[in-house]
C-alpha cells in the first residue's frame, strides 16, 4: 500500500523500473514457453512438477530488477528502530527529510491535521434556527450579533 502511494507519487521511476522488469519476464516466459512447446512435440506433456516449479519461479523472482529510489527509501525506513509513541512524527520527518525526501513528502500529506467543516456547518445550522420564515425581516446586522451572542453565551456563563 505504501509502494503504491510512493509509486504514484513518483510515476517516472515506476515507468523505469517496471520497463526493465518487463523485458526481463517476458523473456524467461519466451524461454519456458519454447521448453514447454518442445516437450509436447516430444509428445511428453509438462509434469505437474515442472509446472509447480514454474510457478513458484515466477512468485520467487523478484518483479524490480531496477529498484526505485522510493523503494529504497521505503526498505531504509522500515529497517529503523521505531521512535518513541511520545515524540512528534512531524519533527522526527523533518530531521529525516534529507534521508527520505519521498517518504517525507508523503508523511507531510497524511499527517498533517485534516481539513474540516463541521464548524460552518454548526455556523450555518444556528443561523437556519435564527433567520426563518417567520423572521424573514430581521437584518444582516442584528441577525449577526444574534448568532454571536448565542455561539458566546455559554463560554461567558460556564466560567
Amino acid at each position: 500500500m505504501i509502494q503504491a502511494v510512493l509509486d504514484k507519487e513518483n510515476p517516472r521511476e515506476e515507468a523505469a523500473a517496471h520497463s526493465t522488469g518487463d523485458v526481463t519476464q517476458t523473456t524467461e516466459k519466451r524461454a519456458r514457453l519454447s521448453t514447454a512447446e518442445e516437450e509436447e512435440e516430444r509428445g511428453q506433456p509438462p509434469s505437474l512438477s515442472d509446472m509447480f516449479n514454474e510457478i513458484m519461479e515466477e512468485n520467487t523472482t523478484p518483479n524490480r530488477l531496477v529498484t526505485s529510489s522510493t523503494a529504497q527509501q521505503l526498505d531504509d525506513y522500515l529497517s529503523e528502530v521505531p521512535i518513541p509513541r511520545s515524540e512528534n512524527p512531524l519533527g522526527y520527518w523533518r530531521n529525516k527529510q534529507d534521508r527520505f525526501p519521498d517518504l517525507a513528502k508523503v508523511a507531510r500529506k497524511y499527517l498533517s491535521a485534516p481539513c474540516t467543516s463541521t464548524d460552518s456547518e454548526r455556523l450555518f445550522s444556528a443561523a437556519s434556527h435564527v433567520l426563518d420564515e417567520k423572521r424573514n425581516r430581521l437584518m444582516a446586522d442584528k441577525a449577526e450579533k444574534l448568532l454571536f451572542i448565542k455561539k458566546n453565551l455559554p463560554r461567558f456563563l460556564n466560567k
